[in-house]
């Protein structure tokens, strides 16, 4: 996924962005969600956190077998995306 761009998954349940473009995220504190190789395998579930709130948001994915994509929860995007 190019920076900048977003995609919806084909049930609407995820956006599919690139890694730099969700500010305000952290690592999980569970470090069951933090398993790879070199990197974060996205299978043990959402492994970004809001930084703000704590709030699971996202699944990270940066393993050295995938692409590096983050799925973004729909349900945890609280700001108005609707082009004007």
């Amino acid at each position: 996924m190019a920076q900048g761009i977003f995609k919806v998954n084909f049930d609407g349940s995820l956006l599919i962005l690139h890694p730099d473009d969700v500010p305000g995220t952290a690592l999980h504190s569970d470090a069951r969600r933090l398993i790879g190789c070199c990197g974060l395998a996205g299978q043990g579930g959402p492994n970004l956190l809001c930084s703000g709130c704590g709030l699971e948001v996202a699944t990270k994915v940066s393993d050295c077998w995938t692409d590096n994509p983050v799925a973004l929860a729909a349900t945890a995007v609280s700001e108005d995306l609707r082009v004007r």
